[in-house]
């Protein structure tokens, strides 16, 4: 367990490096990440069950976001207690430059194997399937990031 803890610490810090230079924590990208592949738009409230954090942290992180001109805040089209979050065209952009980034200055330099790294993907997704981690269209990220920690670009 210590293991694994430590790993994702090591992780975070080194993503957060890679990031800085475009003005980008890994939460930020995070959150981005997650719009960038739900046809750019989630509910509020759906981004905190996703990411797994208190809804004042996406609020605190949508409010940066927003602020950076990466995504803007719609009304919900049916339910006006809801408020949507919409990446928009540099955010986009600017979320193609980080998995760019990520993938050629952290993920190829992980000291795996190929045959390692997908082993690593299949087991942890299976731990993560195990707890109920994946919903709806999210566990479809997984494959890309096997394709991504094999160094093919995503578009």
């Amino acid at each position: 367990m210590t293991s694994i803890i430590r790993v994702r610490q090591v992780l975070s810090i080194r993503a957060d490096q890679v990031l800085a230079p475009i003005d980008l924590t890994f939460s930020r990208y995070e959150l981005l990440v997650h719009l960038y592949f739900n046809d750019g738009q989630l509910p509020m409230a759906q981004l905190g069950k996703r990411l797994q954090v208190h809804q004042t942290s996406v609020t605190s992180l949508v409010d940066k976001l927003e602020a950076q001109g990466l995504l803007r805040r719609t009304p919900h089209p049916t339910d006006r207690r809801s408020t949507i979050a919409q990446i928009t065209p540099e955010g986009r952009e600017l979320t193609g430059e980080a998995i760019t980034r990520l993938n050629s200055e952290l993920f190829r330099a992980l000291g795996l194997t190929s045959e390692e790294v997908r082993t690593l993907i299949s087991v942890l997704t299976k731990m993560r399937r195990s707890w109920g981690d994946f919903e709806g269209s999210w566990g479809d990220f997984d494959k890309e990031s096997i394709r991504e920690s094999q160094g093919a670009a995503v578009e």
